[in-house]
């Protein structure tokens, strides 16, 4: 499968608070345009007490008439040790685009079931960053129930260019398998949006 390198499927902006100040609505939507991207995902880190969302889906909302990039709108959510996401319930009643991710550090047995739920979750649109805690690994059988999973229940998999995810064993079994692939570049500054040189061998594995 060919992979779009004009689209970029996880953007943050200056609302969370360890993003760079400049790092606007506007600013991504110029840079995204600059870059000749066609497609970006702004997806904010969000918690199910974060009490700043209704201002930032109004800041991103009044960019998108102005742009010439397709914006998708939506939020990152960590995935939870009982599997749900740490997203207010009200946006996952609404288009918006979800990914779901790992921030917190679980034993194997946890970060499995609890990933399984967050595939299964009908609002989550994308699985972020995936791979396995240091100090534990997964099966190759393991692993293809995770891709069955995810074909099942319409997920696709983010080869992520901050962290270099997901590893290799993953993406030769997602592929064989035909799980949907996306790339996001998990900007958090100006720079990072649309740059996945550090990923061009993932990108290669997936494409060859």
């Amino acid at each position: 499968m060919l992979l779009n390198k004009q689209e970029d499927m996880h953007i943050h902006c200056n609302y969370n608070d360890h993003s760079d100040f400049d790092l606007t609505a506007s600013n991504i939507i110029r840079v995204a345009e600059e870059k000749k991207l066609t497609r970006i995902a702004i997806t904010e880190h969000v918690r199910k007490s974060s009490d700043w969302t209704e201002k930032y889906l109004e800041d991103v909302n009044s960019q998108i008439p102005k742009s010439r990039v397709k914006i998708l709108l939506g939020f990152e959510a960590k995935i939870l040790q009982d599997g749900e996401i740490d997203c207010p319930e009200e946006y996952l009643c609404k288009n918006y685009f979800i990914i779901a991710s790992f921030h917190t550090k679980y034993p194997k047995e946890q970060w499995y079931s609890s990933l399984i739920e967050a595939i299964k979750n009908p609002f989550v649109n994308v699985i972020g960053h995936l791979a396995p805690e240091i100090g534990f690994s997964l099966t190759d059988s393991e692993i293809e129930k995770l891709g069955n999973l995810l074909i099942e229940h319409h997920k696709i998999v983010e080869i992520n260019s901050k962290y270099v995810r997901p590893p290799i064993q993953f993406i030769n079994i997602f592929k064989s398998q035909g799980v949907s692939f996306h790339l996001g570049s998990d900007a958090h500054s100006l720079k990072d949006i649309g740059d996945f040189n550090r990923i061009n061998h993932l990108i290669n594995l997936i494409e060859k």
